[in-house]
Parts: C-alpha cells; structure tokens; sequence
C-alpha cells in the first residue's frame, strides 16, 4: 500500500511539472503506466484498472493517455493485429524489439539510436523534436514454433 501510495505523489509531480492538472484519475491512469513493465493498451490499462476495483471509464483513460502522450509521458509504440495501440511510459531513453507473429515488446535499455537525431539535424537543418526507434523479428518463442 506504501509503494503505491509513493507511485500517486510521483505522478502527481510529473503531471504537475509537465503543466497537466493532477486529477485522481490521471495520477491512478500514469502510476499504473509508472508502474508496468509491460506495453498495455488503453482497453488493458482499463482492464487492469478496473480488476483492482478501480471506477473509471474506458473514456477517460482514452483521453488521459491522449495527454499523457501529447506531454510526452508515455509514447505510442506500435498499433497490434486488430489496430489497438500500445503505450510506454517514458523514463529512460530506450528503444523496441517487436515480434511480428505474436506482438511481444521489449525494451533495449540502449540510448545510442538518438545519435541518428544529430545526423538527422545536421543533414536536413530541422529542428529535431524527438524520435522513436524500433526493431521488428521474431521473439524466441515464436522462432522456437517455427523449429
């Protein structure tokens, strides 16, 4: 109950210092984005949310994550078979590993690919505002089905 007490004061500063209003529902929606390791969807954050007897609509975490990515808190990695979007939260520079047969995501805890954000700068005088970069294979456990 302390750790996830600690996890709502951490989101309510990080929504405070990114300038979004620290509703109940936004700190709940961003420590459980905070807090899991995995790439959930909106209707698995709601899902999960709701399994922890949490009331909330599937609209209002529609529109938080809609937000929270705006603010640049989490990020949109990649959409699954049946085009439901997944969602990172953004603590460290990392990058993505994506299996094409079963979706698992994974993060590369490897911040080098923001080197390309540079080249890219210097080659096309834009002003580079953030980039993502991911890798698309087969997991092992897929690779393993198909020996």
């Amino acid at each position: 109950m302390e750790k996830d007490a600690k996890m709502l004061v951490a989101a309510a500063q990080k929504l405070k210092a990114s300038g979004i209003k620290a509703t109940p529902k936004r700190q709940i929606i961003l420590a459980y984005m905070m807090s899991t390791a995995s790439h959930p969807t909106v209707e698995m954050i709601y899902q999960g949310l709701k399994q922890s007897e949490i009331r909330i609509s599937l609209a209002t975490v529609y529109n938080t994550m809609q937000v929270l990515q705006e603010k640049k808190l989490v990020s949109a990695v990649a959409a699954d078979a049946t085009g439901h979007m997944h969602y990172d939260y953004v603590k460290t520079p990392h990058y993505h590993v994506i299996c094409v047969r079963c979706g698992k995501i994974e993060d590369i805890l490897d911040d080098s690919y923001q080197k390309l954000e540079v080249k890219a700068q210097k080659a096309s005088h834009y002003q580079i505002l953030s980039s993502q970069y991911e890798v698309f294979g087969l997991c092992p456990n897929c690779l393993a089905k198909e020996n």
